[in-house]
């Protein structure tokens, strides 16, 4: 399986600026679903906007689920000891 490297820092500060696009296309919408009726140009802004707002929550999950495994797939600090299998425990201090 190939690892994908993650920049933890790029990918957080992109999921913080969607969430800030979401939350200002979800107003847009309820602006416009205020409205008793909507022009044409208005019905099809809702339309793009929906779309866009479908967009920005798709990439917000994957991104999620991207810094989620890059966090849960760090190195331990203490090493394994040398001749345990992958994945081992780290050694433990002697006392």
């Amino acid at each position: 399986m190939e690892k994908i490297r993650v920049d933890v820092n790029s990918a957080s500060v992109e999921v913080v600026e969607l969430r800030e696009r979401h939350g200002e296309i979800e107003r847009r919408l309820a602006e416009l679903e205020r409205h008793l009726s909507l022009t044409s140009d208005e019905q099809i802004e809702r339309a793009r906007l929906k779309k866009e707002k479908l967009r920005t929550k798709d990439r917000i999950a994957l991104l999620t689920a991207d810094l989620s495994s890059a966090s849960s797939s760090r190195p331990s600090a203490e090493p394994a000891a040398p001749d345990a299998p992958p994945g081992a425990a780290p050694r433990l201090p002697a006392a």
